[in-house]
């Protein structure tokens, strides 16, 4: 389980009313937004490869076509794919999740 790094900031009040999330959903959530990108792949390896705005970009973007480049859809949570593309996940309390990539793209899964 996971909860917001607010819930119980000052002890005795409760600073954040997010429910508390299970790994599930944010596993569920990475899923989805591998799957979106391999969906996508053409735009996505066309925009990482175009990429020349300074050298950490660079690098990046040829970690990111190698990982994404013969990838095919997953249906479980791959922690090692995780760490290799996620910078991190957000959960709001409409029930909407962004998550970021190490490259600074933003996706939102509900």
């Amino acid at each position: 389980m996971w909860r917001c790094n607010k819930k119980y900031e000052i002890k005795g009040e409760n600073g954040c009313g997010n429910r508390h999330i299970d790994d599930k959903v944010l596993y569920h959530a990475f899923i989805i937004t591998f799957n979106a990108i391999i969906e996508n792949n053409e735009h996505f390896l066309e925009k990482w490869k175009s990429e020349d705005s300074d050298v950490l970009k660079k690098y990046k973007a040829k970690q990111f076509i190698k990982i994404i480049e013969n990838a095919e859809m997953i249906e479980e949570f791959d922690i090692d794919i995780y760490y290799k593309i996620i910078e991190k996940i957000t959960v709001h309390q409409d029930n909407k999740i962004i998550v970021v990539l190490l490259m600074g793209l933003r996706l939102s899964v509900k």
